[in-house]
């Protein structure tokens, strides 16, 4: 006999403070932002320090010579497959390339996953912040 799946919950929209304190808990973020030749998406280690995102890259690199001057989309998510629950989160912001002096011990001490050197700092202030959390269907109680 086959157990009746309920109807999945509609998603649950996330207010500031829960998608900031979200943010706050993963490194990997996707950036997108739309250049010369389309939009591109590239994945980035980050972190969220004070209302803002933080990431390092090169200033040569795609990233760096095409996202900081125009609006980028920030996005981080978390699947639990075991809950079967989700939450994504986007941050749309300007990106602005910092100074070496005025880049947070944070920042410069942050894990980067992929080796190599990433000599330019980048703070995207939001302009908007929106998150969702969405429920899978789960097996009706019997």
């Amino acid at each position: 006999m086959t157990t009746p799946i309920s109807p999945m919950r509609p998603p649950a929209v996330l207010n500031a403070d829960d998608c900031w304190r979200l943010l706050a808990s993963q490194e990997v973020a996707r950036v997108a932002w739309s250049g010369p030749d389309g939009v591109s998406i590239v994945p980035v280690n980050y972190v969220a320090i004070d209302r803002a995102l933080w990431f390092r890259t090169q200033p040569y690199s795609e990233l760096g010579r095409q996202s900081t001057g125009s609006r980028v989309a920030v996005e981080v998510d978390q699947l639990d497959v075991a809950d079967r629950s989700a939450w994504s989160v986007v941050v749309v912001g300007w990106p602005q390339a910092v100074e070496p002096a005025d880049v947070p011990e944070a920042v410069q001490q942050m894990r980067i996953w992929i080796p190599g050197l990433r000599s330019l700092a980048v703070r995207v202030d939001p302009v908007e912040v929106t998150g969702r959390r969405v429920w899978g269907q789960r097996p009706a109680a019997r």
